[in-house]
């Protein structure tokens, strides 16, 4: 009898030590996790050990948005994230990135069923950073991702992704312009050759030779146009190639949004029909709900298959049979815009653009017609040579006009994409703020899951709009600095006149 009582003392000692032990090495806290200034909404305690933050693997790597996978017999978690694969094993401190070892600070166990991994250690293996606040009892991870939700689900498919520069160089060798022009240059030297010969020797006065060398001066004008003519013909296809890739990243923006809301919206109709089974929403509550999901999934199979026809366009453009994504640069730097002496600029472009160049040497040559054949010409043809000067002019001061009033207009709609910015930017920070609040909210048993998710949603839009914002900037800045390719009255291959 003394020997069980003295053998149930000692058990209950050790196992008052252990219990001691366990608490001071696991010591659970309620301790908030921020990444990139969100609140995370995870109810699950951390785990202090030893002195380093531990957090249960699955609400981490879901925090951090990575792909993760638990092998129960080998006991190894396997995470993977931005071509970074980190493999963790259970009840060891082993770890490997990308198959090289890592040390981790402490074993990583499974406590009360659930297996906690160290946040710092995790975070900075995939190139996080990682702050403590002591005094909101909080950690803070900072991804260096630009867009909180964007980033996840804005993603290219197509396995081919190539440069814009290979693409536009695709493009260039498929259009049928450069081959036509330059086909006609060969014909133009070819035709001015044969017309060579049939005056050589001969009266340059004869009004049939001075027919003759009109028209060698005509084929001299588009010689010497050739170079202009192929450059706007090639920044033409280039802006094509562009406007193609930013209308896929347009439709795939919405379809990315639309999908997410799709998918929070069927959430909450299936807890709205359990409610109505118990009479806590009325059937109209319901029905609405789900007309406006119907609405939605029409929306979303509409731009799918606007998408299809939009890389279709890219694909022929590209001479490809197959779907190819253009990794396109999208402009950022909106500021840069405030750096631009729009009235310098003006000025600049109304001299030197080459459209205008056109444009004046068109007027150049019709000077020199009138001038080297006016010795010859009738009273008619010298009025008709006056008239085609003053149209040449008239077309000159109007394109520079025209390329003035384009180019304010351009630069204002520049700033208000600016504005536009900055104005959308505020807006997120808002809309993090709300986020921010429900989380809290939600931790607290004061908010469902439902409205956090509405709150990532008005995120999401937020962000949506700022990326779309940069994709129209980026191409209203491309016209802006060829301003020939903005359309209008200047532009365009000129044409020699004839007396």
């Amino acid at each position: 009898m003394k020997k069980n009582i003295k053998r149930f003392v000692i058990c209950t000692a050790l196992s008052t030590m252990l219990l001691t032990n366990s608490i001071y090495a696991y010591e659970k806290k309620n301790v908030s996790v921020n990444i990139d200034n969100m609140l995370q909404p995870t109810k699950s305690n951390t785990i202090n050990k030893d002195g380093y933050t531990l957090v249960a693997f699955r609400d981490l790597f879901e925090m951090l948005d990575a792909d993760v996978d638990w092998n129960d017999v080998k006991r190894i978690i396997t995470a993977k994230k931005d071509g970074k694969t980190l493999v963790i094993n259970v009840d060891t401190s082993k770890a490997t990135l990308n198959d090289k070892y890592i040390d981790m600070p402490v074993d990583v166990e499974i406590i009360e069923g659930t297996t906690y991994v160290p946040l710092r250690t995790v975070c900075e293996a995939f190139d996080m950073k990682v702050y403590w606040d002591s005094d909101k009892q909080r950690i803070d991870i900072l991804t260096g991702d630009e867009y909180k939700f964007l980033n996840n689900l804005y993603i290219e498919e197509n396995e081919e992704t190539v440069s814009q520069k290979d693409a536009v160089d695709m493009a260039k060798r498929e259009n049928s312009n450069i081959k036509n022009l330059n086909d006609a240059i060969e014909y133009t030297k070819k035709v001015k050759l044969e017309l060579n010969d049939q005056i050589v020797g001969q009266n340059y006065y004869d009004p049939t030779i001075e027919a003759i060398l009109k028209n060698i001066n005509s084929l001299k004008g588009q010689e010497q146009d050739k170079d202009i003519n192929q450059k706007i013909i090639e920044d033409t296809i280039e802006l094509s190639v562009i406007t193609a890739v930013s209308n896929i990243k347009t439709t795939k923006l919405n379809i990315a949004f639309l999908e997410k809301t799709i998918e929070t919206n069927e959430k909450n109709i299936e807890a709205l029909e359990l409610k109505y089974k118990y009479g806590m929403v009325s059937e109209n509550e319901l029905n609405q709900a789900k007309d406006a999901q119907k609405t939605n999934k029409l929306n979303l199979e509409a731009l799918k298959n606007s998408l299809n026809t939009q890389q279709k366009t890219l694909n022929n453009m590209l001479g490809q049979s197959y779907d190819v994504n253009v990794d396109m640069p999208v402009e950022e730097n909106f500021d840069a815009i405030d750096k631009i002496d729009i009235d310098s600029y003006i000025t600049t472009s109304k001299e030197g653009d080459i459209s205008i160049q056109l444009l004046k040497q068109n007027l150049k040559r019709t000077e020199e017609i009138r001038e080297n054949y006016s010795h010859t010409a009738s009273d008619e043809d010298k009025l008709k040579a006056e008239n085609d000067i003053k149209t040449a002019q008239r077309k000159l001061e109007d394109a520079k006009i025209d390329m003035e009033n384009k180019l304010r207009a351009s630069y204002d709609n520049l700033l208000k994409m600016r504005d536009t910015d900055k104005s959308l930017k505020l807006e997120l920070n808002k809309a993090t703020d709300a986020y921010n609040a429900t989380v809290a909210n939600y931790i607290s048993g004061n908010a469902t899951i439902y409205q956090v998710e509405q709150a990532e949603l008005a995120i999401l839009n937020v962000e949506k709009q700022i990326e779309q914002n940069k994709i129209n900037y980026t191409i209203a800045l491309y016209t802006f600095n060829k301003p020939y390719l903005s359309g209008g009255s200047f532009g365009g291959e000129a044409t020699s006149q004839e007396m």
